[in-house]
């Protein structure tokens, strides 16, 4: 079912934007102690004290009301809480992603935010590390409650937009405040047309990756004070999510592109914006129980960052050499038993992977993600031997039924009921697929898990289901169409060079989404007419 668009929702993060990591690092600074503050939506980490993280775990819930508020969500909180982790400084946060304020993982290990705990510069022509994570949090509240397809400069205009929010005293909010830190981008006369910007389908598209956040922000800020525009965007949406290309989209929704070109390009000369304030009452964001993180847990909070931002093979066998050294220093402690596992059997060795396992076990009988590896690797294992014995697949599968019902909510639990079938060689029952769909709806903003239910709905040949499943994910990367061979394996030696570990080498959503067209019998050549029209 294809979901219903706001004009005010959008956000669409490039997938894995910070491939490279400098240095694998692993211990935690002995002088700081790790605190953890878990409100209604989210699981807030820092190195500050009790009263700064509490009080960054508040703005964020308040930050999430508003958003809810403004833009009519009334579905429950998400049963994952989004994970934030805060660094003292920027430094910090390059650690994990050179040359980067604050990001956002969307993985379904667990959705993450990284950033700064401390506003350390001042609103003006540089973003501040607040507006970083208000950005970032914006694509994930997009991602949760309204998954379709968003072009990229409306996607990021409108996280720029919602990023520079201000939250005041007594639960003020400014709405609609000037992101100054882009006007430096329209410097020298630098634009694009609107034309180039409403067809851009990926970020590949504008090379000048600063206008396309800057004017995404403008014309988003545009429509906050233009009905027509926000009427026409509107109509935009709802065509490209109809199937429309970007340039069939934009012909038919925008009358007068050059009028439009026009008017925000006068728009962009306007130093003062109207600034919406909203005088909320006492914004209740529930209880927020602060804890300090146990020995374990301090030594591998990095650790933990980087397994859920991903490792890449190249670092594989480095990454499971430090983390089993900082393992070994805490051999019943739960949380380092189940980092163990992962990180085994991300190595290739099940053997350790599934000691681990047991030694969690024997431990906490009931661990969810213990018992969901424990029943992968026998599953594996099964796999391996070419074993077609259905005792020997349901006593395998019978630990991840037991993690399911400690968990019922972990996409990661759901999709490997899913793979206890799909390694058996057989199609997975119904009970499954609907395990794997429930994971998406989980962790929407896993294109990995989107990708496996259009792949699955094609398997059993719901191709019109399928091509509406990949859509938001097919745009993000760009079309290769006029690739030449060489250009082809070049591509892929990087690919396979920075590949993450656990992933392997297959189309892209853009790929699978022109080939389902195909065998439809629609026109996928109608999308590089788009380029061509830009």
């Amino acid at each position: 079912m294809m979901p219903r668009l706001s004009i005010v929702l959008g956000g669409f993060w490039m997938i894995y934007r910070f491939l490279l990591l400098a240095m694998l690092a692993i211990a935690t600074p002995a002088h700081s102690q790790w605190r953890e503050a878990t409100s209604a939506n989210f699981i807030v980490y820092s190195e500050g004290s009790e009263a700064e993280i509490r009080a960054f775990a508040t703005k964020l819930e308040k930050f999430n009301f508003v958003l809810r508020t403004y833009h009519g969500v009334t579905a429950d909180p998400s049963p994952n809480r989004l994970r934030v982790f805060l660094m003292p400084t920027i430094h910090g946060v390059q650690r994990y992603a050179p040359g980067a304020a604050g990001f956002y993982i969307r993985r379904a290990r667990g959705p993450m935010m990284v950033g700064t705990r401390r506003n350390l510069s001042a609103r003006g022509t540089s973003i501040d590390p607040e507006s970083v994570l208000l950005h970032e949090y914006t694509h994930h509240f997009m991602y949760q409650y309204f998954p379709a397809t968003y072009p990229t400069w409306y996607s990021e205009g409108f996280a720029e937009f919602w990023g520079a929010t201000r939250l005041l005293e007594n639960d003020v909010v400014e709405v609609g405040q000037p992101a100054n830190y882009r006007y430096g981008s329209f410097a020298a006369n630098r634009w694009l047309h609107a034309r180039r910007l409403l067809t851009a389908q990926s970020y590949a598209d504008v090379p000048e990756l600063d206008l396309l956040y800057a004017q995404g922000w403008l014309l988003v800020r545009y429509m906050f004070d233009d009905t027509q525009t926000r009427q026409q965007v509107q109509t935009y949406l709802n065509a490209i999510n109809s199937g429309r290309t970007y340039q069939q989209a934009m012909d038919e929704s925008f009358d007068d592109l050059g009028r439009l070109n026009s008017d925000l390009f006068s728009y962009a000369g306007r130093r003062i914006l109207q600034v919406v304030r909203l005088p909320f009452r006492t914004i209740d964001v529930g209880d927020i129980a602060v804890r300090t993180l146990g020995p374990a847990e301090q030594a591998l909070v990095h650790s933990e960052i980087l397994l859920s931002r991903g490792i890449p093979t190249s670092q594989m066998n480095d990454f499971a050499r430090d983390l089993r050294n900082v393992a070994g220093r805490f051999p019943d402690d739960p949380h380092a038993l189940r980092m163990l596992v992962e990180t085994e059997r991300l190595a290739g060795d099940n053997a350790a992977a599934l000691a681990a396992a047991d030694r969690l076990l024997s431990i906490r009988p009931d661990d969810p993600r213990g018992l969901m590896y424990k029943g992968l690797i026998e599953a594996e294992a099964l796999r391996s031997a070419g074993n077609s014995d259905e005792a020997a697949w349901d006593a395998a599968r019978a630990s991840i039924l037991r993690a399911n019902r400690a968990a019922p909510n972990d996409p990661l639990i759901l999709e490997a009921y899913y793979d206890s079938f799909a390694m058996a060689g057989t199609l997975p029952p119904e009970s499954a697929q609907n395990a794997l769909f429930t994971a998406m709806e989980r962790a929407p903003s896993d294109d990995n898990l989107r990708y496996r239910v259009a792949a699955d709905f094609e398997q059993r040949g719901m191709i019109e289901a399928a091509i509406a499943t990949i859509r938001p994910a097919a745009y993000v990367v760009p079309h290769r169409g006029d690739e030449s061979e060489r250009e082809r394996r070049r591509r892929e030696e990087l690919e396979d060079r920075y590949r993450m570990a656990g992933t392997t080498r297959r189309e892209t959503a853009r790929e699978m989404y022109d080939r389902l067209r195909a065998q439809l019998g629609q026109n996928v050549e109608e999308d590089e007419s788009a380029d061509d029209g830009a």
